[in-house]
């Protein structure tokens, strides 16, 4: 409560106490599969097929489950979808010992060490070509071979050694690249150099009598702030030096004076003549002692770096410690291939439970695929399914789309009970499988190969799903002359009038081609369509995931408000406006709200006395779903003339 302590006029907010519930969303794919690329045992968000190419390589061969079912799935609507790679013992490609190495001192030493951003074998395809540009920088290019020449994917050019560099190889490739990590090489530290700031090669002696005393060199050492070292005077008197020894003895003896610690940025520091006597009209070089990549020596402009012409602004120049540690294939541009890329083996039960645990905190998916995973033909079982469904039911937010076994035809129903399906309400399956055009057919280079390949539903459907929503809502069936799927090139099996007799009454949506309408899909029908009639169609189950999850998520403000008629009030008016929204959608049964659900929450109603001491407050939520007419019977009467 606020307080009034003197007169006056007081601003106070005060809640409405309306607080809206959104819906959550109903169109976010998770696909779980086997593939050749991409991040391992991690659900990775993708948006849209290019970034799934960009992440995962695309589909990578005709029998990439994974990568033919994603791009069914973009093709026929699909938006928001979660990629969950799993594999066994998969091994990334690297660059072997010895392929990039560092000129100068450090020619025998490698110092980069570039491997494949995700294990696989794609990774042994991958073909790097670095090339020295300076002293200093470096181009770095990844790339490929098509015909024996060698195509870069990704240049990176003016890259350094230098850990301070703006373009240092290891940010760089790191932050940028999408085939390639890199580290650097575990003795590269051993072999950087010093920094040097040196003076510019003069045609005449430097003038070392216009060098006086009371002079001043402002220098920066290795990053560090800048400081201003003053000359006393000449040992031989007067205020004049009369040689070069003597400047710089002097100026070696007041900048290691700055050295606060041994072993610091100035203690040893140097500054001399290269090379033997006699030095005059020579370079003149100031060096510190310590070997790093950040080493440097920088000089301000001044009338002492004027006269010795030190600082890049006074006609000198610098070396960073990295000036002779700089990487080159042997021969320099020479390309070499990473090796050592494996794809492991298919993953199991034990990769599929691991990876179904981490997906139980990703909230907002609402569709499960398993490509490349079907019930077992003979009746058997399929263990990554079963842990699938359960996965389903345990989360209560998401239905799995199963696919039937390859290269089955269901004639009868007793093909399908044969499956022993799971009939679970969390469950659906599609038939028959699909064909599709084969990526990897050319007329030109890959004539032998087949003009198509045969691929499972699931996705397919995942797709419809994910359009319906879109453009109907969550409560209208997937199904129908609206439900065309695009990308086929026919269907595995025909399924007449017949079969479908057989197979709708056990939950089998099929999948049919309509004289006009193309392929469609023509179930709407989960597999609990016998054990448990009240769910058996897929939007219903559908729509109570929606109203649950989204009433679940817009009412969490109501934990630890006070249990008592304001609270009670206040529910129901924030899920009936809720449901109210979905009934004017359309989502309900019934010509009046009345009629199309209710919200009830109180003391006598939905609680006892007891219910509230213990804590809880109990809010019931009915609705009458929309369920799809699967049977439209039209009754003809024709009346005839009669005497």
């Amino acid at each position: 409560m606020p307080t009034y302590l003197h007169p006056g006029v007081y601003v106070e907010e005060i809640p409405s106490g309306s607080k809206p519930i959104e819906g959550v969303a109903t169109s976010v794919a998770a696909f779980v599969g086997h593939t050749s690329r991409g991040p391992i045992d991690k659900p990775v968000l993708i948006q849209k097929w290019a970034d799934y190419e960009d992440t995962f390589g695309g589909v990578l061969s005709p029998t990439d489950a994974l990568g033919l079912a994603v791009s069914a799935f973009y093709l026929n609507g699909g938006k928001s979808a979660y990629i969950g790679r799993l594999a066994a013992d998969a091994i990334a490609a690297t660059l072997p010992s010895g392929s990039v190495q560092g000129s100068g001192d450090a020619a025998t030493v490698d110092l980069l060490e570039l491997t494949a951003t995700s294990p696989g074998a794609w990774g042994n395809q991958l073909l790097v070509r670095v090339t020295k540009n300076n002293a200093r920088q470096f181009k770095l290019e990844v790339g490929h071979s098509l015909g024996g020449e060698f195509l870069p994917d990704e240049v990176f050019d003016n890259l350094t050694m230098n850990e301070r560099d703006a373009n240092h190889v290891v940010a760089v490739i790191n932050s940028s690249s999408q085939q390639i990590s890199a580290q650097l090489g575990s003795e590269v530290t051993t072999h950087y150099q010093t920094g040097q700031s040196f003076s510019d090669l003069l045609n005449s002696q430097i003038p070392w009598t216009e060098v006086l005393e009371g002079m001043s060199l402002t220098l920066s050492v290795n990053g560090l702030a800048a400081q201003t070292v003053t000359l006393g005077p000449p040992p031989i008197g007067g205020p004049a030096y009369a040689n070069g020894d003597d400047v710089l003895a002097e100026l070696q003896t007041r900048i290691r004076a700055l050295s606060q610690t041994p072993g610091d940025a100035y203690d040893g520091f140097l500054c001399f003549f290269p090379g033997d006597p006699p030095f005059d009209g020579q370079r003149v070089y100031l060096q510190t002692a310590m070997a790093a990549s950040h080493a440097s020596v920088t000089v301000r402009p001044g009338e002492l770096a004027s006269i010795l012409t030190l600082g890049t602004a006074s006609g000198g120049g610098e070396f960073l410690g990295t000036r002779q540690v700089v990487p080159e294939t042997p021969g320099d541009g020479v390309i070499a291939a990473l090796t050592g890329g494996d794809d492991g083996v298919a993953p199991g039960a034990d990769e599929y439970r691991t990876f179904f645990a981490k997906l139980e905190k990703v909230r907002d998916i609402s569709m499960l695929v398993l490509p490349g995973q079907s019930q077992a033909a003979d009746g058997s079982g399929n263990v990554n399914l079963d842990l699938a469904v359960a996965h389903c039911e345990k989360t209560k937010s998401r239905v799995l789309i199963m696919d039937p076994p390859p290269g089955v035809e269901f004639v009868s129903a007793g093909d399908v009970e044969s499956l022993n399906l799971p009939t679970s309400t969390y469950s659906t399956l599609y038939y028959p499988w699909v064909k599709v055009a084969n990526p990897f057919y050319n007329a030109d280079t890959n004539p032998t190969a087949p003009t198509t390949l045969t691929i499972a539903p699931s996705a397919f459907a995942a797709g419809m799903w994910s359009k319906t929503d879109g453009r109907r809502g969550v409560w209208k069936a997937p199904a129908g002359v609206e439900a065309s799927l695009l990308g086929l090139a026919g269907l595995e099996y025909v399924v007449e009038d017949g079969e479908q007799d057989q197979l709708n009454p056990l939950g089998v949506n099929c999948l049919r081609t309509m004289p006009g309408f193309g392929s469609v899909v023509w179930g709407a029908r989960t597999l609990a369509t016998r054990s448990d009639p009240e769910w058996r169609y897929v939007p219903v189950r559908r729509t109570a995931i929606y109203i649950e999850r989204s009433v679940y998520e817009g009412i969490q403000w109501a934990v630890f408000e006070p249990n008592n008629h304001l609270l009670w009030a206040s529910l129901r008016a924030n899920v009936g406006s809720f449901m109210g929204g979905l009934f004017r959608a359309g989502a309900f049964q019934g010509e009046k709200a009345s009629d199309a659900y209710f919200v009830r929450c109180g003391l006598g109603d939905t609680m006892t006395q007891a219910d509230i001491d213990r804590g809880q407050v109990i809010a019931i939520v009915g609705f009458a779903p929309l369920k799809p007419a699967e049977f439209v019977i039209i009754r003809i009467q024709q009346k005839v003339g009669q005497e």
